[in-house]
């Protein structure tokens, strides 16, 4: 055994040198022929999966979120949903979710626990980070002070628990950015070391290469099936990016990404709700970069807090002067729900401009997919109409309309293949078996929510 172990290491050695040697005949500098020979000995990795988690408090007016359409516009003609119809593609919208034994605003509380009050369960981004050995970010646009009591973010707005203690998110952009990003340009990139790093590292050099120098090269692996098998599949992978080149595709995190909604929030205070439209688009903006970069792999960010009744008219934001909780998400007349519509899709608008369309482009970890495709963006409420507070499965009676309510669940991405997008799928389960659909979608298996079992959706998987 021992033998035909140290004969199996010659041969690949031989092999090492083999490439090495003809990626300088093609006219390829040492440093990067000296990678070209190591990654010909390593099988590509799959690229890493991203999972962000997009909190929007109240719920949604059903009746202009429905009805969808079909094909690949199905968002097309919703009110609230239709920002994210050019992503259609990668969509999910689930119908039928509920929480079942609370209901009202403090179910915020078990919409990422799956327990009520959270007790003794920590929230599922925490379980997935935790197993990927990961860290889990959480994210905040909350103008309300950090010294102020009374009706705002209280212990009724918590969405996160670590290691049994609820968390307040980080409201900060720019903090947020130094921790998620502080890596990118020095240091380790994309997020660590070993096969992911060392692929993204050769892709990197590899861009300096002419389409003469790549063609040399893969002619010379031709006649070699192993090297074709490895070494070709990230030749390959430079020539798809070269190919997208009128794309905005980040060069594998060798260098800090621009950051110009970040900048336009330099010396404002993120606690100002003047500032809101800002806050959120710097926070969207630093997730999608470090997700591009593979920086971050968990992240979620919660928009304002349940109770939350300040009006929504400040500078480019969705122009209601009604209180966002009290009047507008409460209303039963047309009027007031399309204007809470209104808002509602003014957040959908947010997470589609400015992290939906960063990631539409290809993975520098596996350049023929795009980033979108491998990650998962869960779009989620701690209820389902305002107007009744329910968080489980319901019929609204609004004079003679009947609406039926479930707790908004948008699924956007495909989990690097393991979650199928098609458009409108009924559900019709415990919100528990969406958290373990996370789960399962990250390469994390959970299977209870503190007494409470849980499965993966079968519906939602490729």
């Amino acid at each position: 055994m021992r033998f035909l172990e140290t004969g199996y290491k010659k041969r690949e050695l031989a092999l090492g040198r083999r490439i090495f040697l003809k990626a300088l005949g093609a006219g390829i500098a040492a440093p990067l022929a000296f990678r070209m020979s190591n990654l010909a000995l390593a099988e590509p990795s799959s690229a890493p999966v991203r999972l962000f988690i997009y909190f929007v408090p109240h719920g949604m007016p059903m009746e202009y979120a429905e009805p969808y359409g079909s094909g690949a516009d199905f968002l097309k003609g919703s009110t609230v949903l239709s920002p994210l119809a050019p992503f259609g593609k990668y969509i999910n919208v689930c119908r039928g979710l509920g929480i079942n034994g609370f209901n009202n605003h403090e179910a915020v509380s078990g919409v990422l626990t799956g327990v009520k009050d959270g007790a003794g369960v920590d929230s599922v981004d925490h379980t997935i980070a935790q197993a990927l050995g990961v860290e889990a970010y959480n994210l905040g646009a909350n103008p309300y002070p950090r010294n102020q009591d009374g009706t705002g973010f209280d212990k009724n707005s918590y969405l996160i628990q670590h290691g049994g203690v609820w968390v307040r998110p980080t409201e900060d952009p720019a903090a947020a950015a130094a921790a998620m990003l502080g890596a990118v340009g020095g240091g380790q990139q994309g997020g660590g070391s070993g096969p992911e790093a060392d692929e993204a590292a050769f892709r990197n050099e590899a861009l300096g290469l002419t389409e003469r120098q790549l063609e040399r090269m893969q002619r010379s692996l031709s006649g070699l099936t192993k090297e074709q098998n490895k070494l070709a599949v990230h030749l390959e992978s430079v020539r798809s990016i070269k190919a997208a080149a009128d794309r905005p595709v980040m060069n594998g995190c060798s260098s800090k990404p621009a950051l110009p909604a970040l900048d336009a929030l330099a010396g404002k205070s993120v606690f100002e709700q003047e500032n809101l439209r800002r806050v959120v688009d710097a926070h969207l903006e630093v997730a999608a970069n470090a997700m591009v970069c593979g920086t971050a792999r968990v992240v979620t960010m919660q928009n304002l807090w349940v109770n939350c009744d300040l009006p929504m008219d400040f500078t480019d934001g969705p122009g209601s002067a009604s209180p966002y909780h009290g009047a507008t998400s409460h209303s039963r007349e047309p009027p007031g729900r399309m204007e809470f519509a209104t808002v509602q899709s003014w957040f959908f608008a947010r997470l589609a401009e400015k992290l939906l369309t960063l990631l539409d482009q290809p993975d520098p970890l596996d350049p023929g997919n795009t980033v979108l495709h491998n990650s998962l963006i869960y779009v989620c409420s701690e209820i389902g109409d305002g107007a009744d507070h329910n968080s489980n499965v319901h019929d609204v009676y609004l004079g003679s309309q009947i609406v039926h309510s479930y707790l908004p669940a948008i699924l956007i991405g495909n989990a690097g293949g393991r979650i199928a997008s098609r458009g409108v799928v009924d559900v019709d389960t415990d919100h528990v078996n969406m958290l373990a659909t996370l789960g399962d979608a990250m390469g994390v298996s959970i299977n209870k929510f503190g007494a409470q079992s849980a499965q993966p959706i079968q519906e939602l998987k490729s």
